[in-house]
């Protein structure tokens, strides 16, 4: 080569330059191909529940919308217009001394994720969660929620829960907590995540570990035990009555009621290092929270389970509490 530096210098040829820009091109649109398909699995993973989450289908003051079910916790709720067209919000109003619930309708449960998104305001604090069942839509399995601290203006609430308990259905709890007014509107529900897996029954008789309770101390039941032998005898119980750990036998018997909408307290003493559990309750009668708590002066303080159990539908079902070597079966009957 006669001139090597004033080659150097002169500018690729335009084919050259030309077959750059196409190269960077194909590669723009081919990484970009890629994370369409990348994206449009990620979605297809997600499943929409089916929630009539803006409450189409009620006149404003009616309640509860369609999909939706009014529990009996004493309170009010009523469907409200928005500024938007054909769009409402649901307004719940709890009294003082008790909480105020909607829920769904059961729907499959085939994610391991559940994603709750809503906006909503008021005053007092609110509650958003779930609850789920086995195959029968009759077994509760699991549930739980998160509280919410409400605002005048209406704010966008997003929160994920991890169903760690494998399930066949799902149903949306929402939830005015005792003396608050609540408003939600544009709820959505979706499954993420991978696939849980199938739900197995055991068989009648089987012994079942007890449960762990979710946040707020509130245990999700497994199913009722049976009636207890005739030679049993019933021991009647009263409200706020506390049970001493030296008194409770290895099998205790007792009998209470409640009216629909009212409480049953009471407190079993218990050893720090071995907690009360909620072992079976039915979920269609009655709701149990259980708190670990302890009272006195220090030095001198008891360490006792306080136990609520709440009457929601007419009938009877056996609240079974185990601790170690002892069991607690309240036969409690709602009316």
């Amino acid at each position: 080569m006669l001139f090597p530096g004033i080659c150097q210098q002169l500018p690729p040829p335009k084919n050259f330059t030309h077959h750059m820009k196409t190269k960077k091109l194909l590669i723009s649109l081919f990484l970009t191909a890629i994370l369409c398909f990348a994206s449009n699995v990620i979605a297809d993973n997600d499943i929409d529940l089916r929630i009539n989450g803006d409450f189409r289908g009620a006149s404003s003051g009616y309640s509860p919308a369609s999909g939706w079910t009014l529990t009996a916790g004493g309170g009010t709720a009523r469907i409200l217009p928005t500024h938007e067209r054909d769009e409402f919000r649901l307004e719940l109003t709890a009294t003082p001394d008790h909480s105020q619930s909607v829920f769904t309708e059961l729907h499959p449960c085939s994610r391991s994720l559940l994603k709750l998104e809503m906006k909503i305001c008021g005053t007092g604090t609110a509650s958003i969660g779930y609850e789920t069942f086995d195959h029968t839509g009759k077994r509760l399995l699991a549930s739980d929620r998160q509280l919410i601290g409400l605002k005048f203006i209406e704010q966008k609430v997003e929160h994920y829960f991890r169903l760690n308990v494998p399930a066949a259905f799902i149903r949306i709890v929402l939830t005015a907590e005792p003396g608050a007014r609540v408003l939600f509107r544009d709820v959505d529900a979706e499954l993420q995540g991978p696939a849980m897996h199938t739900v197995t029954v055991p068989a009648p008789g089987t012994i079942i570990a007890p449960p762990p309770t979710v946040n707020g101390g509130i245990a999700a039941p497994l199913p009722p035990t049976h009636l207890p032998p005739p030679q049993v005898q019933l021991k009647p119980l009263s409200d706020h009555q506390f049970l001493p750990f030296a008194s409770i036998g290895p099998d205790e018997h007792f009998m209470a009621s409640a009216r629909l909408g009212k409480d049953l307290d009471l407190d079993l003493e218990e050893d720090p290092a071995r907690p009360w559990q909620v072992l079976s309750f039915d979920p269609n009668i009655c709701r149990v929270k259980l708190e670990h708590d302890k009272d006195g002066k220090h030095g001198h303080r008891r360490y006792k389970a306080d136990i609520e159990i709440k009457a929601i539908r007419p009938g009877k079902t056996a609240v079974v509490f185990v601790c170690g070597h002892k069991k607690v079966t309240i036969h409690f009957t709602a009316y």
